[in-house]
């Protein structure tokens, strides 16, 4: 228990407020790092495969007769 002179805030009330409080600002925070995440992951795959199709566009180019 805290106690504030006149005030007192049992151990259970205080873990409940911050739990309740903070939970929905790190769950927020976590989503937001979660897409930025699979963006970049995304943006990698779709540059790989950019590159990849450059490369047999080259192939084809120097195959033509």
């Amino acid at each position: 228990m805290l106690d504030f002179g006149a005030v007192s805030i049992e151990w259970g009330t205080l873990i409940f407020q911050l739990v309740f409080f903070l939970l929905p600002i790190i769950l927020v925070i976590v989503c937001i790092l979660k897409v930025t995440n699979q963006s970049k992951a995304r943006q990698h795959a779709i540059e790989a495969l950019e590159k990849r199709v450059e490369a047999l566009e080259q192939e084809l180019r120097y195959k033509r007769p």
